[in-house]
């Protein structure tokens, strides 16, 4: 039988336990840094991507991510990070991981095996028309994450699959299909290791050119985000700071006006008005800063 790649032994690996530590962990940062090069070729599909998950963000719609094991946590990852990073609204946010909350720590395979699984979570997340789910999926095989986009395709759910393998049945039901057509793993079926990096580099990558054409990330800064600790409310202080021209004590008494938001504090600052007068002025802009600037 033929293995997908992610499944078969790299020849490098034959007698790696008599290398020494240093040549090791060469040859692992090796891998690595090929398997990341893998995501070149698949820049055409990745704006592809990203076009139609801000056009899901732009109308107000949910946004969901699914998978299982590795591949779900790195899927997880990304969909935890993005309300913080880029301000994505959180209520929107949706994670569908096999074996749900409970299977976080232990990581039981068995999930990942159940197509009735993922069409039942779909099912229950209130993803439907109109939104978008991101499923990853390193064979591009996995049963749970194939029965997200099942449900997805009869809900009218637009569905982006990130696999690692060509010709894979979650890439042909998709509607935005990205392949990273990784080397093998030099520890076979770890796709945590180079797959992982490269699926990780991706999501970023698809996000954040979203959060840019969204206006949520102008002149190298996350202006989107909310201040909610020290370090956030420092980092906005110098946000305004290089955005507006003002004085730090400006700043952060604007951001404390505005709650921690960046982006109010900042139209607060530039038109010298206050928190209901600099809403009123962003929505005009869509709540794109850069416009406005």
């Amino acid at each position: 039988m033929t293995l997908p790649t992610t499944e078969d032994r790299d020849p490098l690996a034959i007698g790696l336990s008599n290398r020494s530590d240093k040549e090791v962990l060469s040859l692992l940062l090796e891998r690595q840094m090929e398997a990341l090069k893998a995501v070149g070729p698949a820049l055409p599909q990745i704006v592809n991507a990203a076009k139609a998950l801000q056009e899901t963000a732009q109308n107000g719609n949910k946004i969901g991510y699914s998978g299982a094991g590795s591949a779900g946590l790195t899927a997880l990852s990304d969909c935890l990070e993005l309300p913080g990073t880029f301000g994505f609204p959180a209520d929107r946010m949706r994670m569908l991981y096999a074996g749900g909350v409970e299977n976080l720590l232990h990581l039981a395979g068995a999930h990942e095996d159940d197509i009735a699984l993922g069409i039942q979570d779909f099912d229950q997340s209130g993803l439907g028309d109109g939104d978008i789910l991101i499923g990853v999926s390193a064979s591009g095989t996995t049963p749970y994450t194939l029965g997200t986009f099942q449900a997805a395709a009869k809900a009218g759910t637009e569905t982006i699959a990130i696999v690692n393998n060509p010709d894979t049945p979650l890439a042909k039901q998709s509607n935005y299909p990205v392949l990273l057509n990784t080397p093998v793993e030099i520890i076979a079926g770890s796709t945590r290791m180079g797959a992982a990096s490269a699926q990780k580099a991706a999501l970023n990558m698809l996000s954040t050119l979203v959060a840019l054409r969204l206006g949520h990330a102008v002149r190298g800064h996350m202006v989107n985000l909310v201040a909610d600790n020290e370090k956030l409310r420092s980092r906005a202080q110098r946000m305004l700071q290089d955005l507006t021209g003002c004085t730090e004590e400006t700043a952060a008494n604007a951001l404390s006006q505005a709650n921690g938001r960046v982006k109010i504090a900042a139209v607060m600052i530039r038109e010298d008005v206050s928190v209901d007068k600099a809403e009123d002025i962003l929505n005009r802009y869509d709540g794109n800063l850069r416009a406005l600037l």
